[in-house]
């Protein structure tokens, strides 16, 4: 037993902010051990897959909408563009990736 009032109160100190303030490194492996789990006992389900080739799709309208179309219509002004969708694509990307209200 530690008789030293100061070593004694760093080791209470040190006990207390572990409580309060915990380790993230052991946060985040927990977290990871739990994320593992789940994914291994998951089966492969057609909602992976349609996720994702939305997410593709979303992300190429996305990409002609705010990159191509303006360098398309910069350079080429006599060419005839269907009209913009981006609030459409912009509604439904925010919503895919969860950000939405």
């Amino acid at each position: 037993m530690n008789l030293n009032p100061f070593s004694a109160l760093t080791d209470l100190l040190g006990t207390l902010s572990n409580k309060v303030v915990p380790d993230k490194s052991k946060i985040v492996e927990g977290q990871n051990r739990i994320n593992e789990q789940e994914v291994a006992g998951a089966p492969v389900s057609f909602l992976r897959l349609w996720r994702g080739f939305l997410g593709w799709v979303l992300a190429l309208l996305f990409a002609w909408e705010a990159v191509v179309r303006p360098v398309v219509s910069t350079y080429w002004p006599d060419a005839t563009l269907p009209p913009s969708t981006l609030q459409e694509i912009m509604r439904l990307l925010i919503g895919m990736l969860g950000l939405g209200w």
